[in-house]
């Protein structure tokens, strides 16, 4: 009965073992691009564009992969990410999340538990939540 426990615990373990496995110190430096819409250490940036310091670094990176793949549409997005590879998309999402989420924001945007609607300004926001 022990074992079975111990099997089980373990397999709990690893599949709460988060996927990206980023490198935060080396997606500062692949995030230069990010920093033109999204701003300095993604804070705030071109209106409309997502605030990304403090998200989910593997919801990030998932996100970030359907852009590459083009399963989400946004010319600029879809550009962006066309010449990041795996690693560089898990260390940009780690080098966001370790930011964490800013003490203030800005009377354009709105600061919620949602990670989805992390950032967004209000009527975007309405939008995503009417869904």
């Amino acid at each position: 009965m022990k074992a079975i426990t111990l099997v089980l615990t373990a397999a709990a373990l690893a599949a709460a073992t988060p996927v990206s496995a980023g490198d935060a110190v080396a997606g500062k430096q692949k995030a230069a691009l990010c920093v033109a819409c999204h701003g300095n250490d993604s804070f705030g940036g071109i209106f409309y564009t997502l605030q990304l310091g403090g998200r989910n670094a593997d919801k990030l990176t998932v996100k970030t992969n359907k852009y590459r793949t083009g399963k989400l549409l946004h010319p600029l997005m879809n550009l962006a990410t066309i010449p990041l590879n795996d690693k560089d998309v898990e260390d940009i999402a780690a080098y966001y999340q370790s930011l964490g989420k800013p003490a203030f924001t800005s009377a354009y945007f709105q600061v919620k538990g949602d990670d989805d609607a992390f950032g967004l300004p209000p009527v975007t926001q309405s939008y995503i939540n009417s869904k």
